[in-house]
């Protein structure tokens, strides 16, 4: 039996996180035939525990070595969390380097990777930028590295790194990782500037392994009959970093841009837009900027936008998803979902590793950038969308298909020699 710990998994109230560990797990699943005890370093443990150890491969869930949930989400609670992690990273990383042994004795979190045969590092967009927190991930990697075992890091993004501290930490530990998977060609690229051509290559975002099931569910069956034609939808709150108006000037135009394309549809064609709960973590929860679109619209309009805010799994998500006509998403991984699911998706870019995610499926025409987002950008690429309905439907189904034939190729052909 293989033994794996996943580290630097985030929450299973964020559906996209979620959905590239559930991926990554089922992929490790088909590479070693079931035959496999996984352990999860996660920033929700308690929560995940009761979601993932449902699977019978996954054994238990513990914190990530360095965690600063939960806190309190004022300015005092948040520079109390970043003090504590600070004198925990202190105190770990001496323990690590002076005395391991004792650590692993006492530590959970090092003990599973102790007994581990690969560490593997969950993927996601948590390296690069500009924000100092990617130094919380980059400390668990080097942590990892520390083990004595394969480390893999499973479809990496980084951000376009914009200080000069960060980068050099990132590019020193990422060296001492065996294997990286790019999940886009921007973080592809920017691999090749400082590692070996042998210790990476870049494969789609692992979520698009995650099961499919494609099956009516009843709400939105019963939804749908009182609509000629159903749109999936996830939005988010944003702060634009980009602009130089404010982060509230900059979502008001977002907002009113969603409204007013949900107020033309629903009138030119009866149509139904139904609210995707792809993130539900508290003070992070999209559910609120969907309240807020909502209140937008005429009241004669507002039984056309429907707010789901059910915690369901990824799966699930997806598999409502499929009961859909056509998709909008903000939320990246909804876009991943809604396309392995072979619905028409528009996505409203807030990073580019969306441009990359939907380069990646071929619909890379189909993008509105969330930072110069108008009503007409967003209705004319849904219009697009629309009329070439079968084209992108047949073309999704294809290009599916050959990114889980890819994954699966490139994942095998480095885990067999471990």
């Amino acid at each position: 039996m293989k033994k794996i710990t996943i580290t630097n998994a985030y929450t299973w109230y964020n559906k996209g996180d979620a959905g590239i560990l559930l991926g990554i797990v089922n992929t490790l699943k088909q590479i070693y035939n079931n035959d496999i005890e996984i352990n999860i370093l996660s920033f929700t443990p308690e929560e995940d525990k009761k979601r993932y150890c449902q699977d019978n491969c996954i054994k238990d869930v513990y914190n990530n070595i360095l965690n600063p949930h939960p806190y309190k989400h004022t300015k005092c609670g948040k520079i109390t969390a970043v003090i504590k992690l600070i004198f925990r990273a202190i105190y770990l990383y001496f323990s690590i380097i002076f005395n391991k042994k004792r650590l692993i004795e006492k530590d959970d979190a090092f003990k599973v990777m102790n007994d581990c045969d690969i560490i593997v590092v969950c993927g996601g967009g948590f390296l690069g930028g500009k924000k100092y927190d990617s130094l919380m991930h980059v400390f668990q990697i080097w942590a990892n590295t520390k083990m004595d075992k394969p480390v893999i890091m499973m479809g990496a993004s980084i951000e376009p790194i914009k200080k000069k501290i960060i980068q050099t930490l990132t590019e020193k530990v990422l060296k001492k990782v065996d294997y990286v998977y790019a999940r886009e060609t921007i973080t592809y690229d920017y691999l090749k500037t400082f590692l070996p051509a042998e210790k990476y290559t870049l494969i789609p975002d692992m979520a698009f392994m995650l099961e499919d099931k494609k099956e009516e569910m009843d709400l939105i069956k019963n939804i749908k009959s009182q609509f000629d034609v159903i749109f999936g939808i996830t939005v988010r709150k944003w702060n634009f970093p980009n602009l130089t108006i404010s982060a509230s000037e900059a979502m008001d135009n977002y907002k009113k841009s969603i409204a007013e394309v949900i107020t033309k549809y629903a009138k030119e064609k009866n149509a139904g837009f139904i609210f995707v709960p792809q993130v539900i973590v508290e003070h992070g929860d999209d559910t609120q900027t969907a309240i807020e679109i909502r209140e937008l619209l005429d009241d004669k309009l507002k039984n056309n936008f429907v707010i789901l805010n059910d915690d369901i799994s990824p799966v699930e998500v997806k598999q409502m998803i499929w009961n859909f006509d056509y998709f909008v998403g903000t939320r990246m991984h909804s876009n991943i979902f809604a396309t392995s699911m072979g619905i028409p998706t528009v996505a409203i870019a807030y990073e580019k590793k969306t441009n990359g995610i939907m380069e990646t499926v071929g619909l890379q025409n189909y993008i509105v950038e969330i930072d110069d987002i108008t009503p007409d950008k967003l209705f004319n690429k849904i219009e697009m969308s629309l009329n070439n309905d079968e084209t992108i439907r047949n073309n999704l189904k294809v290009r599916i298909s050959e990114i889980r034939i890819e994954i699966m190729n490139k994942v095998s052909k480095v885990f067999s020699k471990l």
